[in-house]
């Protein structure tokens, strides 16, 4: 059975590494202590459980107190998370489960703002016959309640959350974070033609702390929504290619992006190979009919498709799937 990932309390800690990561600090590592999870670059001696991130610097900071628990996490970009345990005696098996999911996402964002490129996440929550919505597009809730956590504490761990102009109309989103504690990310829609910003509505996305909405140029006039920020892409006919998306978004201080949807928008991102790993959470529901999570060009062969390397992890009954593709992701 996999682990749970409802709910943990090492979630502050790995707040406290992406924070600490962001300041400069060059070494990740977590403890437990009566109980209570907690940043650590020390080890300190009554520690109870030790995580240690390896990296290129020494892989611990103090000797492993004798009777701790103590694995060891290893990534690279590109690569898949493994998990040691020298010495026999592993960190409990909850907090390995969230750290599969959580740390390569805090790592990433760190390596790609180092390298001044973006680190993208992507997430879709589909049916088991693989779809998104019904036909009339209505799709709420199609996950359960730990879904939603998990995607407030992806958009807490990321630079921004980004969603094309369907999801945005079709599902109002706010898109802060508010079913955990993390702070806000910055929101950003990508809308090619600017369809957004004609509807007239009051979208929540133009309301709190602003939004960037990506057109694609050349774009006639101001935006009319004072929290909105416009900025040009280069399109053509309205569609704006991953890559140059991502290099403005680059050029704005944003180096790592949680990508909500929808289909269209995860489907351009995978066709061009710039997703560093892909979520699928996937409800124990069949629609029969609907609107597909995922639309690619045709191909002749299976092994023409996308590959990817899995892990699983569960969510409160649904299950959670992390996906590592197996060709390199474009530079960006």
């Amino acid at each position: 059975m996999p682990c749970d990932l409802t709910d943990h309390p090492a979630w502050p800690a790995l707040l406290a590494a992406r924070a600490k990561l962001a300041s400069g600090a060059a070494r990740v590592q977590f403890a437990v202590r009566s109980g209570v999870w907690a940043f650590a670059p020390e080890v300190p001696p009554d520690a109870e459980q030790v995580l240690t991130v390896a990296t290129d610097e020494p892989t611990q900071a103090g000797p492993i107190p004798a009777a701790a628990r103590h694995s060891v996490f290893r990534w690279r970009p590109g690569g898949v998370p493994t998990v040691d345990h020298p010495t026999g005696r592993p960190c409990e098996p909850e907090l390995l489960a969230m750290a599969r999911v959580y740390l390569p996402i805090v790592l990433g964002a760190h390596a790609a703002r180092c390298r001044g490129r973006v680190f993208v996440a992507a997430h879709v929550t589909q049916s088991l016959d693989g779809r998104i919505a019904c036909l009339n597009g209505q799709s709420q809730w199609l996950g359960n309640e730990a879904d939603r956590r998990h995607a407030h504490r992806m958009r807490a761990l990321c630079d921004a959350v980004v969603v094309g102009a369907g999801t945005a109309l079709a599902d109002d989103p706010q898109l802060t974070v508010r079913h955990v504690h993390g702070p806000h990310p910055r929101r950003v829609v990508l809308s090619g033609t600017g369809s957004v910003l004609r509807t007239g509505r009051a979208l929540q996305l133009f309301t709190g702390p602003g939004c960037d909405v990506l057109v694609g140029a050349p774009h006639d006039g101001p935006s009319t929504e004072p929290s909105v920020r416009l900025v040009s892409v280069p399109a053509t006919e309205g569609c704006m290619a991953p890559t140059a998306v991502l290099e403005q978004l680059a050029a704005r201080g944003i180096h790592s992006i949680y990508l909500e949807g929808g289909a269209n928008t995860l489907s351009s991102f995978l066709a061009a190979r710039c997703v560093d790993v892909l979520q699928v959470h996937v409800a124990p529901r069949v629609l029969g009919s609907g609107l597909p999570s995922v639309r690619l060009a045709p191909i002749d062969h299976v092994d023409d498709g996308l590959g990817f390397v899995m892990e699983h992890a569960a969510l409160d009954g649904d299950l959670l799937l992390t996906c590592w593709p197996r060709t390199p992701v474009r530079h960006r």
